[in-house]
């Protein structure tokens, strides 16, 4: 009998450590399950969300899959963004966002403090950008300012969450090598080719701390350069820990064994 499938749709899907993390919990514990990553176009997000048990979303496709839900969470309805689904008999595909809940506790081991009150510089407005706003306005930063490529899709970002005092976008130009933050945030995809050009020079803004959501199998070149000029810096395998913890708790109803997981984090397996 074949084993229930599980799995994270996005594109690209190659660098992901999800199936090895995922996998090895399953393994532990037992359960009859597998876990893959499956490179999947937009128009076929929702299809195989409701052919499958369970999974994850990844770039670009967090908003495609917030569509597809019959039950969104509060946090997905807040974000616009889903990055685990599950399908339950009563309620059909059901979708939450634990990118905010695991931003927050990535962001805060790096700071080493809480994001009460912090400065906050977010590079990108997509489906993570959409859950790092949303976990920093609730943690009551000081700020978050938003330099995107494009600032038509920042505004629109700023206007689903609706705090405008808190959120603002910054002119494409502006780097403003004045202005101190306590946080850097990458949540552009920037970096999953290491060929990419950085989302930011380092050099153009002074940061207590860089957190770059892009992860590989070394370090990115946004973290390489971070470091390099004096500012902590981790990249997103922390995050990719905790909503991944969050992701098999929705799926199994069970914890995962953490230490097994955060193995495979460490070794980049």
């Amino acid at each position: 009998m074949d084993r229930p499938l599980y799995a994270l749709l996005g594109a690209p899907v190659h660098h992901s450590l999800s199936p090895a993390l995922q996998n090895a919990a399953i393994d532990a514990l037992e359960i009859d399950a597998v876990y893959v990553a499956l490179w999947t176009w937009e128009d076929l997000v929702g299809p195989l969300m409701r052919s499958l048990p369970g999974g994850n979303v990844t770039v670009p496709h967090k908003r495609a899959a917030a569509a597809a839900l019959d039950h969104p969470s509060e946090d997905v309805r807040a974000t616009g963004a889903c990055n685990v689904f599950w399908w339950d008999e009563s309620r059909g595909l059901c979708g939450d966002n634990t990118d905010a809940g695991a931003f927050r506790t990535a962001a805060e081991a790096l700071l080493k403090a809480e994001l009460t009150g912090c400065r906050v510089l977010l590079l990108g407005a997509g489906g993570a950008a959409r859950a790092v706003v949303h976990a920093c306005c609730r943690a009551g930063v000081d700020r978050v300012e938003i330099l995107n490529r494009t600032r038509a899709r920042a505004e629109e970002l700023v206007a689903d969450v609706g705090a405008p005092g808190a959120v603002r976008v910054l002119e494409g130009g502006e780097g403003r090598s004045e202005e101190a933050y306590d946080l850097v945030v990458n949540a552009t995809s920037l970096g999953l080719d290491p060929s990419d050009p950085l989302p930011v020079k380092s050099e153009a803004v002074q940061a207590r701390a860089l957190l770059d959501l892009v992860y590989g199998r070394d370090e990115t070149p946004l973290v390489r350069a971070a470091r390099a000029a004096g500012i902590e810096a981790a990249d997103g395998r922390l995050m990719l820990l905790e909503q991944a913890i969050l992701s098999f708790r929705r799926w199994f109803d069970r914890d995962p064994p953490r230490e097994v997981m955060l193995r495979v984090v460490r070794l980049g397996e």
